[in-house]
């Protein structure tokens, strides 16, 4: 039996679309980061590997669907990351990611990079557990609409706690684990670290990434 070919893995998008972070959060530890497709005075990236990554800070401008146009369907991934910015529910970003797939002719897939990162290098400890719990029950729905309304002194008791919960887990992320343990609110840390990693929308782009590289792996090297 020929030996299985290693194939080249591209992440591209603009600045800022958070490529670094999702080739964390896919444990991408040899994929090429391409430089930004709009950095300034520099042409677009060659885009030349086995499977390409491409990452929306949101939704496409200009910029990304004229890169977009030229990328082969059958070797591209698209990642509309930040998707917790995109409406106010998952199914709006879902919806979002269904019409650009519709749009551009290519798989894309809402994710939320830093919060996949996050659940996939780190640990719900003791104190996050018990930030959560305290405001679990907290009957003011607002305080996880904003960053500056969940760290307001004058909204609840415990600031510095709440700092550390949001540096660790970004306010999607305290929101998904705060609405978890409404539900159930024994849940032990792994399992609600489970909870949150699923909440990225992390899985469904894994499984298709690994599909494809399993399949360009068992092509005849040329």
């Amino acid at each position: 039996m020929p030996p299985r070919r290693t194939p080249r893995i591209q992440v591209t998008g603009r600045a800022r679309a958070g490529k670094t972070t999702l080739c964390r959060a896919l444990s991408l530890l040899t994929a090429e980061e391409t430089r930004s497709i709009d950095q300034p005075g520099h042409p677009a990236p060659i885009l030349d590997a086995d499977l390409l990554l491409y990452v929306l800070p949101g939704l496409a401008d200009p910029a990304d669907r004229r890169i977009l146009a030229t990328l082969p369907p059958a070797r591209t991934l698209v990642a509309l990351n930040k998707a917790d910015a995109i409406g106010i529910r998952w199914s709006d970003a879902a919806a979002a990611a269904e019409t650009l797939a519709t749009d551009l002719g290519l798989p894309v897939f809402p994710v939320v990079a830093t919060l996949a990162a996050r659940t996939r290098a780190g640990a719900l400890t003791d104190t996050d557990l018990t930030t959560l719990r305290r405001y679990r029950d907290d009957p003011d729905p607002p305080l996880t609409l904003s960053h500056d309304l969940f760290l307001a002194p004058d909204v609840a008791p415990g600031r510095d706690a709440r700092h550390t919960l949001l540096d660790r887990w970004d306010l999607y992320g305290v929101s998904c684990a705060l609405t978890a343990l409404r539900h159930a609110p024994r849940l032990p840390a792994q399992l609600l670290l489970h909870i949150l990693h699923c909440a990225s929308g992390i899985d469904p782009l894994h499984r298709e990434l690994h599909r494809r590289y399993e399949a360009a792996a068992a092509e005849p090297a040329e």
